[in-house]
């Protein structure tokens, strides 16, 4: 419980010193600024991670699935011809096309 006062706390202080940073007083200020600094240089460290896990994992799965739903399918012969024998059809057949 404590530690969730203690972040709710630097929360609130952080939104505040957001919203009121041309008013800070300079070490405030300074600290701040290195704080933005540290968390956009974290926040691209975190994404960098989380997306390479998310790829890895995500494109890992689909692939050996798919390798494993379409393995029967390369023993399988290919047929002689792909060609479909048309259907004979008169001039009636046309007049109610859709």
């Amino acid at each position: 419980m404590k530690l969730f006062v203690i972040f709710v706390i630097l929360v609130v202080f952080v939104i505040l010193c957001d919203k009121n940073e041309d008013r800070l007083p300079t070490p405030i200020k300074q600290i701040y600024s290195l704080w933005k600094k540290f968390s956009h240089v974290l926040g691209i460290v975190m994404s960098f991670i989380i997306l390479t896990v998310l790829w890895i994992v995500g494109f890992g799965i689909y692939a050996i699935i798919l390798k494993i739903i379409t393995f029967p399918k390369r023993f399988q012969k290919d047929p002689n011809t792909y060609w479909i024998d048309a259907e004979v059809s008169d001039i009636d057949s046309m007049k109610h096309q859709f």
